[in-house]
């Protein structure tokens, strides 16, 4: 059986350029949009290699989200490890674990952004997907939160790490119009998202429960 997570499963340059193009066609399409004849012609490929090396659209779309998740959540793992959770500033060091990476060149940008922000809303298909390749993670660093902040409840730092990140798939995969109001691209203002989100973190931790 064929498996679209392993490189070996096509030549790594081939693969990327394959990955690339769905990637760019999954984000500006959607899933049920994207045509894989489409996406072959970008990478320079013929598309019956897509069906033969991917399974299909279902196999290369999982190939896109599991190459970039892997990416985003190995360099979040690597920052998140080495920061002392009982630090005066561990909150911010944690938030800058989480936020950061997708900021950066592994991140994927405004496509990956689109593309995640579909899947948070999608179908059984795309849910799977995010439990798949965010739920360990989502764990360990709403663990990590809570032993940097014990004063707030679990509820409260589960809270603001969820809207953490749709603040991030917000301000990442929409228009220019942050940009354009705030006069800085988004990329360049994690300190920003940082400061929004731990802010919220002190009022839900200071909020009487419901």
């Amino acid at each position: 059986m064929r498996d679209s997570a392993h490189p070996s499963s096509a030549p790594t340059d081939g693969r990327s350029r394959i990955l690339d193009a769905a990637e760019a066609a999954f984000a500006a399409d959607g899933f049920s949009g994207a045509s894989m004849k489409a996406i072959a012609d970008a990478a320079g490929v013929a598309s019956g290699l897509l069906h033969y090396h991917f399974d299909g659209k279902e196999g290369l779309y999982a190939a896109v989200i599991d190459r970039r998740a892997g990416l985003i959540n190995a360099e979040r793992l690597a920052q998140l490890a080495p920061i002392d959770l009982g630090a005066p500033d561990a909150v911010r060091r944690i938030l800058a674990a989480l936020l950061g990476p997708p900021l950066g060149p592994m991140g994927g940008g405004r496509a990956y952004a689109r593309i995640l922000a579909g899947m948070t809303a999608g179908d059984a298909r795309d849910k799977a997907l995010v439990r798949a390749h965010y739920d360990e993670v989502a764990e360990a660093f709403i663990a990590a939160l809570s032993q940097a902040r014990p004063d707030a409840s679990r509820a409260a730092v589960a809270w603001a790490y969820n809207l953490a990140i749709g603040t991030l798939v917000t301000a990442l995969g929409s228009s220019d119009r942050a940009e354009q109001f705030a006069g800085q691209p988004v990329q360049d203002r994690l300190g920003t998202l940082i400061t929004y989100v731990e802010g919220g973190l002190d009022a839900l931790a200071a909020a009487p429960p419901d």
